[in-house]
């Protein structure tokens, strides 16, 4: 159930040797449902262990496993009510541990009995009432501190009513107020829109006028521009005659320049040119003296030409020797392969036949152990005796004979055939007159000629490829004595061309000079234009300048006569007007003020209404929570360890004496009972505490349960777990109605050992399963049905009366 090991082991150990892993399937019926635990573990990596609940539907197992195997463990725990201490300390006496119960602290002992009692619900129980308890509580302290905080909004009810009182009144006296100024600003409006009306006449006047002023300006800057015009036409007629000298000079210097500027032209084409062929010659002497340097070296090349063809000769004949001698060392490698894997194979053989004869002379050993019981047993007639031990004793006297006849024959039978391949391999071997230093010596050979033999393959084309260079050279020398004339030739026109150039900037800068009077030129007969034009132009403007002048002089006039202190009768009327705005706005926001504070207090008023209302129906909520908190805590109390659990305890250990002592008089023909003390006095100070002490008595007198011997203590251990194990049988919803009695009997004497044998028998009939696991020979005469296993054999034999 727990899934623990021995001390000493771990769960690695738990799986067979050989094998990576192990697993345990138990299927068992609860409360009528079947249920399958299954546990694994598995060795490969890291390791790994699972658990898996499961529950049969029908033909099928549905999952009740939990997200870990913490957590399907407690479910577990939670389905059988039962945990793997407290089945251990009852219903489960294994070996050397008969007093798992009684060898544990007076504390452990009453828990163990409390869980059989299936006591720890009531602790589950216990937690419920008091977390009820805990949220009643809090709900009725959230009520009180509620009903705490609305009383303390409702004292500010008297308070809030007189300042809305206040406020009311205050509220009808600024409407008052409100009402007289607005009319008053009225009336300022009125006249100051009068004055506003006359002002904007006087103002359109004076637009009027100062439109006249912008026109006289425009006309006079216009007038002033024509004049310009007229200057500057008159100066440029004055110069007519040096402007036409001028263009004539222009147009014969632009002929001179454009011929020159075609010589210069010519002049750049031809320094070009001969910079690229200058480039090329270059390219050419380069490639002259590579294709020498070549010749040179493929003439030095050839002249070792007898020395090649011997060594290439050498190295012909050294490639036949080396793969000749190449074969002979595959072979010799093959063969030699061969005798390895023939000697692996005899190795294994002999270490094959060794095993076996040690696995006949294991099973003989065994054998022989088995016939001692021939020699012990003091039979009459051993040849016709039938008891199983005795019958199995002879098999094994029989087996060892045949067994010594087959280890005195036994012989390898592959080990001649294997021997003498080996010898024949060697033979072949021997027979190659293969020479690992020939070998090496002749692959030496052939990488140290390889290179002049290869040089010696490429002697044909390299006479070919000499004759190319001879040839490329001819070429090369024919094209520089080519480009050399070329370029003499051009170096010499562009030096004539250089003589006529010399002139061609003083024309150049000369044609900059005279531009200007080429432009003079075509504005001539502009300016004649101009000069006939502006004079009409200036005599119409000058005339059109009064004429506006006087209209404009008569409109200011008139501007002046209307406006007269308007503008300040203006603008106190529009000050007092701003004055009463601003006083109406300030009495405005203050009825605003009184009527958004008139809404404020109102709305308090009416919180506080629903105040009252809410309060009523709180107070009525604290009866039923005060009557639940104090149920609460009378269940808390009922639920704890002093409570209900404790008399059911006290109930239940005279039951538990009554089953225990009916067990341990018969397993001690009467000379023992034994009692439980479930409290004891302090002796640090006054009062009680719980415990559960085991007193035994007999015929000297009670004394505590350590002091009596290892076979009394084993009477008893015996006698307390049949009894907590009957008890756990009995209890409701989780009954395990199975007892298991792992030895123990060795250490009963002659006398009370078939005491204890006719209790077991009594006790079995209280539980459906009891299972006595024994080597006592006399213990396991006394049961009818009987289950042996061989270890030998791995085989299980069942006997049933």
């Amino acid at each position: 159930m727990r899934g623990t090991t021995k001390p000493g082991t771990s769960a690695d150990d738990m799986v067979r040797m050989g094998t990576t892993e192990a697993e345990v399937i138990f299927d068992y019926e609860h409360q009528g449902e079947i249920f399958r635990t299954i546990r694994t573990r598995s060795t490969k990596g890291k390791g790994k262990t699972t658990l898996e609940l499961q529950r049969k539907s029908g033909e099928l197992w549905a999952s009740e496993s939990g997200a870990s195997i913490a957590e399907t463990q407690k479910k577990i725990i939670a389905l059988l009510n039962l945990d793997a201490e407290t089945f251990s300390s009852s219903s489960m006496i294994l070996q050397g541990k008969a007093n798992e119960f009684t060898s544990r602290p007076a504390g452990q002992r009453k828990a163990i009995l409390a869980q059989v009692l299936q006591l720890d619900q009531y602790e589950t129980l216990q937690e419920k009432a008091k977390a009820k308890l805990q949220s009643t509580t809090l709900e009725l302290e959230k009520v009180k501190v509620r009903v705490s905080e609305i009383d303390g909004r409702l004292s500010a009810k008297q308070g809030l009513e007189a300042q809305k009182l206040e406020v009311q009144v205050k509220k009808v006296a600024i409407e008052t107020q409100i009402k007289k100024a607005d009319a008053d600003l009225q009336a300022a409006q009125v006249e100051h829109n009068v004055l506003v009306a006359r002002i904007q006449q006087a103002d359109e006047i004076g637009k009027q006028a100062e439109g006249l002023r912008v026109a006289i300006d425009a006309k006079t800057i216009e007038r002033d521009r024509q004049q310009g015009r007229l200057d500057t036409a008159n100066k440029l007629l004055l110069q007519e005659e040096t402007i036409l000298t001028k263009v004539v000079e222009y147009e014969q210097t632009q002929q001179q320049v454009t011929v020159l500027q075609t010589q210069r032209e010519q002049q750049t084409t031809l320094q070009t040119d001969t910079m690229r062929l200058e480039e090329e010659l270059a390219g050419v002497v380069t490639s002259l003296k590579n294709t020498n340097d070549e010749i040179v070296k493929l003439e030095s090349i050839l002249a070792d030409r007898p020395r090649l063809e011997i060594a290439a000769a050498d190295y012909k004949q050294a490639i036949t020797d080396f793969a000749k001698i190449d074969t002979l060392k595959i072979s010799y490698e093959d063969l030699s392969r061969q005798r390895l894997d023939v000697q692996k194979a005899l190795e294994l053989s002999a270490t094959r036949f060794e095993m076996k004869k040690t696995n006949l002379s294991k099973e003989i050993k065994l054998l022989e152990g088995k016939t001692i019981i021939l020699q012990n047993a003091q039979c009459i007639d051993i040849k016709r005796a039938e008891c199983a031990f005795l019958k199995d004793a002879k098999e094994a006297q029989g087996r060892v004979t045949e067994l010594l006849a087959q280890i005195e024959v036994l012989k390898n039978p592959d080990a001649e055939n294997l021997q003498k391949q080996q010898e024949d391999l060697k033979v072949q071997m021997n027979g190659l007159n293969y020479q690992t230093t020939e070998w090496s010596r002749l692959q030496g050979l052939v990488n140290t000629l390889q290179p002049d033999a290869e040089a010696f393959a490429k002697l044909d084309g390299q006479i070919q490829l000499l004759d190319n260079y001879k040839k490329q050279n001819s070429e090369y020398l024919a094209r520089q004595t080519n480009l050399e004339t070329r370029i003499k030739s051009m170096r010499e026109q562009y030096r004539v061309l250089a003589e006529g150039v010399k002139e061609l900037p003083a024309m150049e800068e000369k044609i900059k000079l005279l531009q200007p009077y080429l432009l003079s030129k075509d504005q001539l007969a502009i300016a004649r234009e101009v000069s006939t034009s502006a004079n009409e132009v200036i005599t119409r403007l000058n005339a059109e300048i009064t004429a506006l002048t006087e209209q404009a002089t008569k409109l200011e006039a008139e501007y002046e006569s209307i406006i007269g202190d308007a503008k300040g009768l203006e603008q106190a009327a529009k000050n007092k007007c701003t004055n009463l705005q601003t006083a109406l706005q300030v009495s405005r926001d203050e009825l605003t003020r009184l009527v958004a504070a008139l809404g404020g207090i109102q709305a308090k008023l009416d919180a506080l209404t629903e105040d009252e209302i809410t309060r009523q129906t709180l107070v009525d909520e604290m009866a039923p929570l005060s009557k639940k908190v104090v149920r609460y805590q009378t269940l808390v109390k009922a639920f704890s360890r002093d409570g209900i659990p404790a008399l059911i305890i006290e109930n239940a250990v005279p039951e538990l004496e009554r089953i225990a002592n009916d067990i341990l008089g018969q397993m001690s023909g009467g000379k023992n009972y034994l009692k439980f003390e479930t409290q004891k006095e302090l002796k640090s100070r006054s009062g009680m505490a719980e415990t559960l002490d085991i007193i035994v008595g007999d015929w000297a007198g009670e004394r505590i349960y350590e002091t009596y011997s290892g076979g009394e203590q084993l009477r008893i251990d015996f006698a307390i777990r049949f009894a907590l194990a009957e008890l756990l049988a009995r209890r409701a919803g989780s009954k395990v109605d199975w007892l298991t009695i792992d030895e123990g009997f060795g250490s009963q004497s002659d006398e009370f050992l078939p005491m204890v044998i006719d209790a077991v028998k009594q006790v079995a009939s209280r539980f459906g399963v009891v299972l006595v696991i024994s080597h006592v020979k006399t213990v396991q005469e006394a049961f009818e049905q009987k289950i042996f296993f061989k270890p030998e054999d791995e085989s299980v034999e069942v006997l049933v009366a």
